[in-house]
């Protein structure tokens, strides 16, 4: 099944929705000035979907430019519209379909509503296989633990504001998928099947990080964006001492496990704050 947002889910509803609306009107019998306005939130409407539903990587231009050309588009082919319109409403009396505007209505939300529920050309998982990534790894679904633990770092500051590029990372978790590694790796590697939008800095640690204590060591869970998408979440070695190979050792042994979102401890950074291992 796909996977669908609250946010997409609610766009999804209102695009129906004005699609369905515009569909029930009759264009032949609106005066000059109703007229004008039905053909401008015609454009409208079809610009919106056309950037709403437009990734990144499947658009002509980019998602904003492409909604304003097709809007522009659809103004421009009004005329030749509504006259095929009028047809297919003729076209259906005749048919013997009493209402002919509720049909096409039904027919328009619904194909606003694929338009969301469609995902872009990737490999999808089906049956229970391994869908290959872009570079032919073998991915599998995000087990909720690591998504729960990436929703932690992506979380706003409890003190306000939000961290530049945190919503566009958030609106990328529902599409994302984790690279099948042998046993032995703490790092996961992350897919990002969908990307609407992307972080900037593009490239960057993320400036969240979660610590956790585990076989008497000190680790912290760092989040790694690749070309404005979510990359890697890995698994770090606070400890500077000695004990740092015995850390390292202890993450490959079996008896590790990704802490859960409550044994994690989020530590921001700050200006002030020099990065570890700062010469003084």
């Amino acid at each position: 099944m796909t996977s669908i947002s609250s946010g997409r889910l609610l766009r999804l509803t209102v695009a129906a929705g004005a699609v369905g609306a515009l569909s029930l009107i009759e264009p032949r019998r609106l005066g000059p000035w109703t007229r004008a306005a039905y053909r401008v939130g015609t454009a409208a409407v079809s610009g919106l979907l056309v950037a709403d539903t437009t990734t990144e990587e499947g658009a002509l231009l980019d998602p904003t430019l492409d909604g304003l050309l097709g809007g522009g588009v659809t103004l421009g082919l009004m005329d030749l519209s509504e006259h095929l319109d009028h047809r297919i409403v003729g076209g259906l009396h005749r048919l013997g379909v009493s209402r002919p505007r509720l049909l096409l209505a039904g027919i328009g939300a619904a194909g606003a509503a694929v338009l969301y529920l469609v995902q872009t050309p990737t490999w999808t998982e089906r049956g229970g296989e391994l869908a290959p990534s872009e570079d032919g790894q073998a991915t599998v679904e995000m087990p909720e633990q690591v998504r729960a633990l990436i929703a932690a770092l992506l979380e706003p500051p409890v003190d306000g504001g939000d961290h530049a590029g945190a919503p566009a990372l958030r609106t990328q978790l529902d599409s994302t998928r984790i690279v099948e590694v042998d046993s032995g790796s703490s790092d996961v590697m992350l897919v990002v099947e969908r990307a609407e939008h992307l972080a900037v800095p593009w490239n960057q640690t993320w400036p969240v990080t979660g610590r956790f204590d585990q076989g008497g060591f000190c680790f912290s869970l760092e989040l790694q964006i690749d070309d404005g998408r979510l990359g890697m979440l890995s698994v770090m070695v606070l400890d500077e001492d000695e004990r740092a190979d015995e850390a390292l050792e202890f993450l490959d042994r079996p008896g590790y496990e990704l802490p859960t979102p409550q044994a994690i401890t989020l530590h921001h950074e700050s200006e002030s704050e020099e990065p570890s291992g700062a010469l003084p």
